[in-house]
């Protein structure tokens, strides 16, 4: 059984929520298994709730179902019921879905919370969809609401109802849905030259100011600027996915790409022999050390990406 098999049977074992699902299709996409992707999302398709949120599990996820719209519309191309489930998604993201009065989307159902788990699931997700100045605008919003100009990290979230951050800690993971939501945005193709080059800035920005908080093994604490929190490997594969898809697709220098492998190196070194990456942010509350969907998932997209740098 080769690593990446391993990484797949372990992740397909886990149950999964509409995000999980979500990256777990991404994965397969980049993998090159795109029939895996389509059974993925059909899945996602016959679990769709009656808000039309794809892969539907009565949780209170406002926007992680956006997660599965790539995926969704793969199989939509030879499904017309896919398809239209595939547009019931894109219109909740759109027009639907709770937000403030100002447009900028809540993470959660009954909460005025912006998170930054919420660029990735919405940005490349309208970005596939075809709908640039909608990605552009919530990124922009979050990024208003949620980034430090004077660290260059961004807080988890904020509550738009009180006008604070609810946890302002530069959480590791959060900050690799952003910096990986952006590079799969970017990878799925921006035309709009201004936009492009903004992400293109602004994620190599991110990359940077992550990796001075780099432990000596190659690794990130939970909460990036603390170093009594745990090791989480999953942020080292999400921040190593967006640098090897950076080099890959010709915006960032290929250094960063040493960068990457010695972020993706340190946390595959701890996959045990069941194919579960060890030490990560783990479900189901992600507010301890265990195993989880995504660190599975960016494990495996993080040596596709690093294939496709050669």
């Amino acid at each position: 059984m080769t690593a990446t098999s391993s990484l797949w049977r372990a992740l397909l074992s886990m149950q999964r929520f509409a995000w999980e699902q979500g990256v777990a299709s991404h994965a397969a996409i980049d993998s090159g298994d795109l029939d895996l992707a389509r059974a993925l999302a059909r899945d996602a398709v016959v679990r769709a709730d009656s808000d039309g949120q794809l892969g539907g599990m009565d949780d209170a996820g406002a926007v992680n179902s956006g997660a599965l719209l790539e995926a969704a519309l793969l199989l939509g191309e030879a499904d017309s019921g896919a398809a239209e489930a595939a547009q019931r998604e894109r219109w909740w993201l759109l027009r639907h879905a709770p937000r403030d009065d100002w447009g900028v989307l809540h993470h959660l159902k009954g909460s005025s919370e912006v998170w930054a788990d919420s660029v990735y699931m919405v940005v490349p997700a309208l970005v596939a969809s075809g709908d640039l100045a909608p990605a552009d605008m919530q990124y922009r919003m979050h990024r208003e609401q949620l980034w430090n100009p004077s660290t260059g990290l961004y807080a988890h979230r904020y509550d738009m109802a009180t006008g604070t951050l609810t946890r302002a800690e530069p959480w590791a993971s959060g900050n690799g849905w952003i910096a990986a939501g952006l590079s799969r945005a970017l990878h799925l193709g921006v035309e709009a030259e201004s936009v492009r080059v903004r992400w293109e800035s602004e994620t190599r920005a991110l990359l940077d100011a992550v990796a001075r908080h780099e432990r000596a093994d190659g690794r990130f604490h939970d909460v990036l600027d603390d170093a009594e929190s745990f090791v989480d490997g999953a942020a080292g594969l999400m921040f190593a996915y967006a640098a090897f898809t950076g080099v890959a697709d010709g915006w960032l220098p290929g250094e960063y790409a040493e960068v990457a492998a010695r972020w993706a190196d340190a946390s595959l070194a701890r996959v045990d022999e069941h194919g579960l990456v060890r030490e990560v942010c783990g479900a189901p509350g992600f507010d301890r050390p265990g195993v989880s969907v995504e660190a599975q998932a960016f494990a495996i997209m993080g040596i596709a990406a690093r294939e496709r740098v050669g």
